[in-house]
């Protein structure tokens, strides 16, 4: 089966292959030799993503610090 590239760049993919798969909006791209491989990013819940935080060692006042930082007026 074959996709259709526009000249913009864009990929336009027949109907028999995304009802096939779970499609996401921004899919992760990977270039695997001649190969592009998309691969559907599932959306997560804010749980989810806090779970993560903490088990990469992440506390509350480590993203209240980081918020600080980045809303830091400017030099």
């Amino acid at each position: 089966m074959h996709v259709k590239i526009t000249p913009i760049n864009h990929i336009s993919s027949p109907d028999e292959i995304t009802s096939q798969v779970e499609v996401a909006k921004n899919p992760d791209v990977e270039v695997d030799s001649a190969a592009i491989v998309l691969t559907p990013v599932l959306a997560q819940s804010a749980e989810d993503v806090r779970d993560k935080l903490i088990a990469s060692g992440i506390s509350e006042k480590d993203v209240a610090d980081a918020s600080a930082w980045a809303r830091r007026p400017k030099e």
